[in-house]
């Protein structure tokens, strides 16, 4: 029998073995002794529609929030758009196994969504506002990369099944693809008319945060939608610190994403809130039995928001020095302190984004920590907003070995857009790229990424940019 006491003797052991590796206790306490401000709202919005990746997310970011809209009478809606089944700790405590089955795993997906029902009551909200999409946990980073058109659905790594198998969700049996998600949350934002969305950071280290981030902003884009959007975290190094229920502290942003092109604010809570959202995440039972300490650290008596201004992409009329020391152009800062410190993860930390616009032409740079290797495939992905209704291309690029491909990873791909070799200079690459129909271009949704091995090391968040004119 696999039992609590087991998995954090393992995970204790874990942590003494990588932390000398990733852990910066700089930053933690750089975390811990933040003393700076944030501003303040009180309205959470008339129709309240909270999109999260997993079960306890909404508890973790919104708890507060949803407690102040019942209270105040206003619609709520939460979406849960997996029922984090795939979390393998979690299984393997779940049904005492070390080599769970696909069947544990569904079984676990079902005792999580009932974790969220029971949670949610105890906030006020019945069950009827709370919406599963059953979309496989841990995928849905593919679903927005490489599985998107519907006649190329995803397996899921836990139940095996590429489709969403459970019965109490919004579509049953809704084959795990990318497009399918944009629909059902087209479908959902369209019944309801959210005046605010919540929904995760594009920052958030987890994969399943940062793809559920992406496919709420891509609709909301596609949707043009006039709404207040607030973007919570939950992922981050060294954040929050500490790992323990703290009712009199407020829930400060990373230190380190102070220059992330991120404007902050909270949500404060009244003790009566903070305590209920306390007891709210007790529900999470098979959260809390291996890692428990981790989710008390959100009981703060302030929730965080975010939001993300686009940022402009410079039009020059001369171009610059690709070889200049200092990235020409940077748009984007990322934090690398955490990254392992052998050298070729170096050189998969990406450090800096740079792009403008010249002579009919786009050019996006990526800065890393060390030297570009070989050994290391860097991404630079892009979907292209254009102002008639519908019309969004996409454009992935890749630089392996040196070399740059182009993939063609559905059906509205966009080839043949490389106006020349990859630009490779010490630690930067610069991409020269043939943007078709620039006149007609509403944004640019852009996001970067480094693969060592098959696993994701690195990226840059994705984030909203226009084509200055």
């Amino acid at each position: 029998m696999i039992t609590r006491r087991t998995i954090y003797f393992s995970l204790f052991t874990a942590l003494l073995i990588g932390v000398s590796y990733i852990m910066n206790w700089g930053m933690a306490i750089a975390n811990f002794t933040e003393k700076a401000t944030v501003p303040t709202f009180d309205d959470p919005g008339q129709r309240i529609l909270i999109i999260v990746p997993h079960p306890d997310d909404e508890t973790l970011g919104m708890a507060g929030v949803i407690q102040r809209a019942v209270e105040l009478k206003r619609p709520v809606k939460v979406v849960v758009v997996t029922s984090g089944e795939s979390y393998k700790k979690a299984a393997m405590v779940f049904c005492g196994k070390k080599n769970p089955t696909p069947r544990d795993f569904y079984k676990l997906g079902l005792a999580r969504q009932q974790e969220s029902i029971a949670a949610m009551r105890i906030l006020g909200l019945p069950r009827k506002d709370l919406i599963f999409l059953g979309f496989a946990d841990g995928s849905t980073r593919f679903l927005w990369s490489q599985y998107w058109d519907n006649n190329r659905p995803r397996v899921s790594g836990g139940t095996r099944v590429a489709y969403a198998p459970y019965d109490t969700v919004y579509k049953p049996r809704a084959p795990y693809t990318g497009q399918t998600l944009v629909d059902e949350l087209t479908e959902i934002i369209k019944d309801f008319k959210p005046t605010d969305i919540y929904y995760p950071l594009a920052d958030d280290i987890h994969p399943d945060h940062w793809a559920v981030s992406n496919f709420v902003r891509y609709t909301i884009t596609v949707m043009n939608l006039n709404v207040r959007e607030h973007m919570f975290l939950v992922h981050h190094p060294q954040w929050p610190v500490p790992w323990m229920a703290e009712k009199n502290r407020p829930m400060l942003p990373p230190v380190d994403m102070k220059n992330s092109n991120t404007e902050w604010q909270a949500f404060e809570l009244t003790p009566k809130e903070v305590n209920m959202k306390q007891a709210a995440i007790k529900q999470y039972r098979t959260q809390t039995e291996v890692m428990e300490p981790f989710l008390m650290g959100f009981v703060r008596k302030t929730e965080l928001f975010a939001t993300k201004p686009v940022i402009s992409i410079p039009v020059v009329s001369s171009k610059p020095d690709l070889r200049d020391a200092d990235l020409p152009h940077t748009l984007l800062k990322v934090y690398t302190g955490g990254m392992l410190n052998e050298e070729i993860y170096r050189s998969a930390a990406l450090t800096k984004l740079a792009a403008f616009y010249h002579d009919n032409k786009l050019y996006v740079g990526l800065e890393s920590a060390k030297p570009i290797s070989k050994k290391v495939i860097y991404h630079i992905e892009m979907r292209l907003f254009y102002k008639d209704p519908g019309d969004i291309k996409r454009i992935d690029l890749g630089v392996v070995n040196g070399e740059l491909y182009e993939y063609k990873r559905a059906e509205n791909s966009l080839t043949n857009v490389i106006a020349s070799k990859p630009f490779i200079e010490r630690n930067r690459i610069w991409i020269e790229v043939n943007i078709p129909h620039v006149d007609n271009l509403r944004y640019i949704f852009m996001g970067a990424d480094s693969i060592y091995r098959n696993r994701l090391i690195d990226k840059i968040p994705w984030n909203m940019y226009v084509i200055s004119k």
